[in-house]
C-alpha cells in the first residue's frame, strides 16, 4: 500500500469513525441500538483499557488491538480511529479551504507535559474521581461535545419537522445550559487548536497520546528521512500537523508522529519513507521496505501508571434524615456504588444517548465536584424503565456493569421517601393513588386513612428506586414522594406472583 492509498483509507475510515461516534452520542431516536453503539466505541483506547482493568470482556480487546497496532505501525489510532483526532483534521481541512496557507514549523516536544497529563489522570483515579480523565481523554471529550451540541440540534430539528407531520416526534430530554456551555467551550478549544497548531492537543495534554507515544517509539514500521534523497525543501515539516519533523537534522519524533503521512505525499523527491526496522538513521536511500517479514513482538509495555485501585467516596458524613435539599442523586442500575462509579465513569454521555426513557442526564452539582457531568437519574423529566438495561449494556468503561433485564428488576438504586404532609390526600382531602398505580413492583401501596380515603405506604423491601412514583406525583414544587439515591446499591426483594404486591407482567411499560 503506497502513501496515497493509505491516506485514502485514512479519510474513509476516519470519516466513518467520526460519523458513527457522532451519531452514537447524539442518537435521539435509538436508531443505532445498543449493539451497534458498543461496536462503534470498541476501538476507543481509554474506555477499553478501563474495561480491561475492571474485569475484561470483549470491550477490552479493543485496547489490546490498539496496543498491537501501535507497536507495529505507530499511532495509527490517532490518525483514523480517534474521533477527536479526526475532528481536528476535519477542522484544519475546512480552514485550509479558505485559501490561507498554514505553516507548522518543527517544535520541540514537551514530554514532561505529556507525563504530567497521565499523572494527573492517574492521581485522580486513585483519589476516587475520573474527572481529570473525563476532560483529557479524547473519546470522552468528543462525547461531551457531540452530546452537548449535536444532540440538542437534532432534537430541535426533529420537533420542527414533526410540526409539519413529516416525521414522528421524538422525546429528547432538555439540555442544561452548563452542559451546553462546557460542550461549546471544548469544541471551540479543540477547533482553534487544530486550525492554528495542528495536533497540539494530542501531543501536550492527551493521556492516550502520551501512552501511545511511548509505544510508537518502538514501532516496527516508522517514518524515516533518506539523507541522500532529501534536498532540504522543508515541505514535510510545513505540513506535519504534529510538528514533529526536524528537516534540518533529518529527525522525526516518533512519539509525537500521528501517522497521517501528509509528509510522504507532499515530498516531491521521495525523501521520506515508511521503513521497517528499529534503526532511525543510516538506512540506504531509495530502499522500499515493501513486504518485510514481521518480527515476533517480544516487547511488552506494561501500563502500570494507569492501573489504579478503587478508592473510598469523597466527602464527609451525610445527615441521618434525607430531605429534598440533601437528597442523593440516583445512579444508573449496575453502577454498584457511588465510589466505584465516580472512579470509572468518564462522563462520555453514551449511556445518556442510549437511554430510551431519557431519564439519564449529565450532573452539574448532583454528584458533587468529583462527579461533574457524570450521569444521574432526573425524575422530573422521566423515570427508569422496569424493563430496560440499555445503559449497562452500552457503558464502555465498566462504570455501569452489564446486567440483564431480570437482574435490573432486583437492583435497588434508591429508596422512595413519602411525606404525608405534602400529599394531596391530606392537604386537599381528595383521593389520588397515582404513585401506587405506577409503581412496577407495587412497593407503594394504599392503606386506609380518613373519611374513606386511602394514603400511600411504602414497603422498602420491594422498592427499586426507579422513580416512577416521583415522576407521576402531581404535587408541586416539592413532590410528596421522591427517591433518595443509595451510595451502595442493594438487592430488592423478589416479587412473587399471587401476593398482594405483584408486578403487572402484561404491561411492557407504565401505562402513562
Amino acid at each position: 500500500m503506497n502513501a496515497r492509498t493509505y491516506r485514502l483509507v485514512r479519510f474513509v475510515v476516519g470519516g466513518l469513525v467520526l460519523a458513527g461516534c457522532a451519531l452514537a452520542f447524539a442518537d435521539i431516536g435509538n436508531w443505532l441500538g445498543v449493539g451497534m453503539a458498543r461496536t462503534i466505541v470498541w476501538p476507543q483506547f481509554a474506555p477499553s483499557l478501563s474495561a480491561l482493568l475492571t474485569g475484561g470482556g470483549w470491550l477490552a480487546a479493543g485496547c489490546i488491538a490498539v496496543i498491537v497496532l501501535t507497536l507495529c505501525f505507530g499511532r495509527v489510532y490517532c490518525a483514523m480511529l480517534c474521533p477527536l483526532g479526526v475532528l481536528m483534521d476535519f477542522s484544519a481541512w475546512l480552514a485550509g479551504r479558505t485559501g490561507k496557507k498554514r505553516r507548522l514549523p518543527h517544535h520541540p516536544g514537551r514530554p514532561w507535559l505529556r507525563g504530567a497529563a497521565v499523572a494527573i489522570c492517574a492521581v485522580g483515579l486513585i483519589a476516587g474521581t475520573a474527572v481529570p480523565l473525563a476532560f483529557l481523554d479524547p473519546y470522552s471529550v468528543f462525547g461531551k461535545i457531540a452530546g452537548g451540541t449535536l444532540r440538542p440540534l437534532l432534537g430541535t430539528a426533529n420537533q420542527i419537522l414533526a410540526s409539519t407531520s413529516w416525521i414522528n416526534p421524538v422525546k429528547v430530554s432538555p439540555v442544561a445550559w452548563t452542559t451546553a456551555g462546557v460542550a461549546l467551550g471544548l469544541l471551540s478549544m479543540v477547533v482553534l487548536a487544530a486550525v492554528f497548531r495542528g495536533r497540539l492537543w494530542c501531543n501536550t495534554v492527551c493521556p492516550v497520546g502520551a501512552v501511545l507515544g511511548l509505544l510508537s517509539k518502538h514501532a516496527w514500521f516508522r517514518l524515516q528521512i533518506a539523507d541522500s534523497a532529501c534536498v532540504g525543501c522543508s515541505m514535510c515539516e510545513r505540513v506535519c500537523p504534529a510538528q514533529c519533523i526536524d528537516f534540518r537534522n533529518h529527525r522525526i519524533d516518533h512519539s509525537r508522529c500521528v501517522m497521517c503521512l501528509d509528509c510522504v505525499t507532499s515530498c516531491k523527491r521521495s525523501g521520506i519513507h515508511l521503513m521497517a526496522g528499529r534503526k532511525s538513521q543510516g538506512h540506504p536511500a531509495g530502499t522500499s521496505g515493501e513486504n518485510p517479514p514481521l518480527p515476533s513482538l517480544k516487547r511488552r509495555d506494561v501500563l502500570t501508571g494507569l492501573a489504579v485501585l478503587p478508592a473510598a467516596a469523597l466527602g464527609g458524613p451525610r445527615p441521618q434524615r434525607a430531605t429534598h435539599r440533601n437528597r442523593r442523586a440516583v445512579l444508573p442500575p449496575g453502577a454498584g456504588s457511588l465510589a466505584r462509579f465516580q472512579n470509572l465513569c468518564t462522563a462520555c454521555q453514551l449511556c445518556v444517548a442510549n437511554c430510551p426513557d431519557q431519564v439519564l442526564r449529565p450532573s452539574i452539582t448532583q454528584h458533587g465536584l468529583a462527579g461533574f457531568l457524570q450521569p444521574y437519574q432526573d425524575f422530573d423529566v422521566s423515570f427508569c424503565s422496569y424493563n430496560c438495561s440499555n445503559c449497562s449494556q452500552v457503558c464502555p468503561t465498566g462504570a455501569i456493569l452489564p446486567i440483564t433485564v431480570e437482574q435490573r428488576r432486583l437492583v435497588r438504586s434508591g429508596t422512595a421517601e413519602f411525606i404525608p404532609d405534602l400529599c394531596v390526600v391530606k392537604t386537599k382531602g381528595t383521593s389520588c393513588g397515582a404513585c401506587n398505580e405506577h409503581c412496577p413492583t407495587q412497593a407503594v401501596h394504599m392503606v386506609p386513612w380518613e373519611k374513606g380515603l386511602t394514603i400511600p405506604e411504602i414497603d422498602p423491601d420491594l422498592c427499586i428506586g426507579c422513580g416512577g412514583c416521583e415522576f407521576i406525583c402531581p404535587v408541586r414544587p416539592h413532590k410528596a414522594i421522591w427517591v433518595n439515591g443509595l451510595e451502595v446499591h442493594e438487592r430488592a426483594k423478589r416479587v412473587v406472583l399471587g401476593e398482594q404486591n405483584t408486578v403487572r407482567e402484561a404491561e411492557e411499560e407504565f401505562p402513562f
